[in-house]
């Protein structure tokens, strides 16, 4: 991430813990104020899990953004062009499959999916 800039990556990174607060603040205080119009008692609970959802959805989304974007930035360093598509894994394993197949004896036929 040392590519990233610096205060681009504090300033994408930086707020998540603010972030993930401030969605468990907001719907506690919903679901507040939603038992005091109604006259119940659990809807704060409700409203601060849903805020817990909220926050933590951010926070996975942001890890995944932050993965992607190290990748690229590795791709970059080693020479590689980093908006290409990597390679899957699941295409190389059945390229090996395959080939596996050509090499026995039986053409495959004897081995259970």
């Amino acid at each position: 991430m040392a590519s990233m800039r610096g205060m681009k990556a504090y300033g994408r990174y930086g707020s998540l813990g603010f972030e993930l607060l401030l969605s468990m603040a907001i719907g506690y205080y919903l679901g507040r104020w939603g038992d005091r119009k109604l006259g119940t008692h659990f809807l704060a609970a409700v409203g601060f899990l849903v805020g817990c959802y909220a926050g933590f959805r951010a926070l996975w989304i942001a890890a995944k953004r932050m993965s992607l974007d190290i990748e690229r930035d590795e791709r970059l360093e080693r020479g590689e062009d980093p908006w290409a598509e990597p390679e899957r894994d699941s295409d190389l394993e059945l390229d090996e499959k395959s080939r596996d197949d050509k090499e026995s004896p039986d053409g495959g036929k004897s081995r259970r999916p």
